[in-house]
Order: structure tokens, then sequence, then C-alpha cells
């Protein structure tokens, strides 16, 4: 079987297919800070001091792509959670949490913090709190120590970047991350699912 039919074969089960849509997103997750970074001309002397601040670097169109690419993500990533979770037997909580999280992901490029910093923080605080409640509260059993970890993580460098000990980045790309771990570990069960699905081949 060539690679082609391999891929086809592969992606042809809605399980597989779901389980590399999360990985996906863990991903992009985790790359949103260097990607930006890496397209800001306009600011050479390193990162700037938030996510939010790269809404005005010269090609402020790319900040509001990749933004809109993340926040699609976690809501179609929420209704595939909707319509699948009976035949693919996944757990129920990602239909409504993800699509909360994507839609104050659109209220923060909606209201650039300089011109609407209420509205633009408040969309904020409920994306990177709700990254840290929904890991420190749904995960497997088996996950449950690194779960409370990873969101306690979260938690504890919001003081940090409030007393500018870190930058307001590094806190929130320590959020992305942890959000990034917390699909990935979702997945891992998965590999199993898939395996354990596919017809046993006859000797």
């Amino acid at each position: 079987m060539n690679i082609i039919s391999k891929v086809k074969s592969s992606l042809s089960d809605s399980l597989t297919t779901f389980k590399y849509f999360e990985r996906f997103i863990a991903t992009f997750c985790i790359l949103i800070p260097l990607l930006l970074r890496a397209t800001d001309t306009g600011y050479q002397t390193g990162f700037r001091e938030s996510i939010s601040d790269y809404v005005y670097m010269p090609h402020s169109y790319i900040f509001g792509m990749l933004m809109c690419i993340a926040a699609m993500l976690f809501i179609v990533n929420g209704v595939v959670y909707y319509r699948s979770e009976q035949h693919m037997h996944i757990s129920w909580h990602g239909q409504w949490y993800n699509i909360v999280l994507g839609l104050s992901l659109i209220g923060v490029i909606c209201f650039p913090w300089r011109e609407y910093s209420i509205i633009h923080f408040s969309f904020a605080a409920i994306f990177f709190a709700g990254n840290a409640v929904v890991t420190g509260i749904f995960y497997k059993d088996k996950d449950k120590k690194m779960s409370i970890t990873l969101a306690i993580l979260t938690i504890s460098t919001i003081p940090f970047a409030i007393g500018n000990i870190i930058s307001m980045l590094t806190a929130e790309w320590v959020s992305l991350t942890v959000i990034g771990i917390h699909f990935a570990l979702t997945t891992i069960d998965m590999d199993k699912q898939v395996t354990e699905r596919k017809p046993k081949k006859l000797i």
C-alpha cells in the first residue's frame, strides 16, 4: 500500500481524523507567538509585551488571520464534539467550553486593547482563565495530577505578569501551551481505540 492509500485509509476513520484535528489545534496554539514574532517586521528587539499588541504590527492582518484560525478551530472542535460524542465515544465536555473559548478569542480580535481596553481584557480574561479552569476540571482520571498542575501553573503566571516579573506574552504563551497539552492529552487513548476498531486480519 503506497503512502497516499495509507493516508486515505487512515483519514477515512472519523476517530483518527478527530485525533489529528485535536493534535493540530494543540500544535497551532503553542506556535502562535512564534508565528506572530516571525511576521512582525516593525518590532526588531524581540517579542512584544503581549500577544494582543501584535494587532498593531505592520502586517496586522496576519494577527487577525492567526487568531481567527485559532478561534474557528476551537469552535469547530466544540461542534465536532457535540455531533460525534455518541458514535465515537468521546467526552461530552468539549461541546460547550471550546465554543466559549473560540468566541472569546473573536472578541479579543474585534476589540483592540488600546481602543477598547475593558472589553478586550474581559474577553482575554475569559479565554485565558477559561483555559486554566478547563484544564483543571475536565480531565481523565489518569491525567488528574498533570492537569491540575498545569492549571495551577497557568494561574500562577498572572501575578508575575501583573508585577512585571515576566511579560504578559510569557503568561499568555504558558496558557496556550497548557491548553495545547490539554488537547494532546485527550487524544492519547484515541490511538488504542483506533487500533481496536480496525478489522483484524485473517490468518
